[in-house]
């Protein structure tokens, strides 16, 4: 089973991206998601639906596991909305809580009936973009059963990789 890994809407996610994959054992093929606007400078409208529809274009996989960060995990739910079925495991790290716009919650809602077992959340305590605090409670408010871990950083960092391992081989 493949696994994605979408990062964050900055270039400087790229390095976290590529660092996942190359740490993932070769239990967990894997890919990342490289955003045309680290080449282009510019996003179009409507870019995060337009990139999860592209990520479930490009699938050949039967189910795939995600491995999502920032804005990558609105991405994510784009793909987990249109497609559920092709969604095995997902982790979302660093909920940009404090950067959504009006109505960007929206991109969340199919967490109310995916599994709760098959999804991660990691949100380090002190995250600039959203605290553990802001995104537990976020989460929850969609369902109380997903699992959300502190980790004790006051960045928006997320070098996980056991963490990440562990939940996609269970």
């Amino acid at each position: 089973m493949d696994t994605l890994i979408i990062p964050g809407f900055s270039i400087k996610n790229k390095p976290w991206a590529e660092e996942i994959k190359k740490g993932l054992p070769p239990i967990f093929p894997s890919s990342v998601v490289y955003w045309p606007h680290w080449e282009t400078g510019k996003t179009e409208d409507n870019w995060i639906e337009k990139e999860g529809e592209k990520i479930i274009l490009n699938t050949q996989s039967e189910q795939i596991n995600i491995i999502a960060k920032s804005i990558g995990t609105d991405v994510s739910m784009v793909v987990l909305k249109l497609k559920p079925n092709l969604i095995n495991k997902i982790v979302l790290c660093g909920l940009p809580i404090r950067e959504f716009h009006p109505g960007d919650e929206k991109y969340f809602e199919p967490l109310r009936s995916f599994p709760s077992d098959r999804v991660l959340c990691i949100q380090n305590k002190d995250d600039i973009h959203g605290n553990f605090e802001e995104a537990e409670k976020f989460i929850h408010s969609l369902n109380p059963s997903i699992k959300i871990i502190s980790e004790p950083r006051a960045d928006h960092e997320y070098p996980y990789l056991n963490e990440f391992i562990d939940f996609l081989s269970k």
